[in-house]
């Protein structure tokens, strides 16, 4: 009985932390993993996804969590068939987060 109070209280909390702005976390989770992965490889390729996304879709990196297909696009433009690399960095990076339902639909979404 006992577990089952304690998933009541973490949905509790979840959702209420959902009316406070839980998904501006998870916005920035998503945008520091993807600016992770871009620095690993290099400032240069970093700066050309930021270029992109400023120049085809006056967004930023913040963007991409609600716009995961802008990101696909520019990485498999940018990079080819390497985009799969920088795509598995972010999957690694957001691996723990992504039993929360909107993260799990991003990572689908760049990995289709």
């Amino acid at each position: 009985m006992r577990l089952s109070k304690d998933v009541d209280a973490s949905r509790d909390i979840i959702a209420s932390l959902e009316k406070h702005g839980f998904n501006k976390v998870r916005k920035g989770l998503v945008s520091v993993a993807i600016e992770k992965a871009l620095l690993d490889i290099g400032n240069g390729p970093y700066d050309k996804v930021v270029e992109e996304l400023h120049k085809r879709y006056n967004c930023y990196l913040t963007d991409c969590y609600e716009h995961p297909e802008y990101l696909k696009q520019i990485l498999e433009e940018l990079f080819g068939s390497s985009h799969k690399v920088i795509i598995y960095a972010i999957q690694k990076t957001l691996k723990e987060f992504s039993g929360q339902e909107q993260i799990a639909r991003f990572l689908q979404l760049i990995s289709k």
